[in-house]
């Protein structure tokens, strides 16, 4: 498969997706043990996969199209980066507790900056040439 451009944001969906199945298995094994376990525990890793759902495939397509765009690898490299260890940390923070703790919240409000960045640049990356025509 030599000279195949493969985008680098395929690398970091590969992870996420592989996060996605174990966040699955989480959620099948806390249905099927439902009655040995806490009663917060089945809904919240339910949550935490839904949560998953709801973030990571709009910051892969952002994360995509910033890349795509012309983003410098190491910046695009940096956010993905950033985005599996957020990812990581949220879920591992609502997993293992039902209430606030700073592991979730540090995934979920760094998945928000990530977010918030990758929108601005895909603003910048778009207007930036149509109106200063570079």
């Amino acid at each position: 498969m030599h000279g195949v451009f493969v985008p680098i944001t395929f690398f970091y969906a590969a992870l996420l997706g592989l996060l996605l199945v174990a966040l699955a298995i989480q959620v099948s094994w806390a249905n099927v043990n439902a009655a040995k376990l806490p009663d917060w525990k089945p809904k919240t890793v339910l949550r935490v996969q839904a949560n998953f759902v709801e973030n990571v495939p709009m910051a892969l397509i952002l994360l995509f199209l910033v890349e795509m765009s012309g983003m410098p690898n190491s910046w695009v490299h940096a956010l993905g980066t950033t985005l599996v260890i957020a990812r990581v940390s949220h879920a591992w923070g609502l997993s293992t507790n039902p209430g606030a703790t700073y592991a979730r919240l540090f995934g979920a409000q760094t998945t928000f900056f990530l977010l918030s960045i990758m929108s601005v640049a895909g603003l910048y990356y778009f207007i930036v040439p149509r109106v200063f025509g570079q």
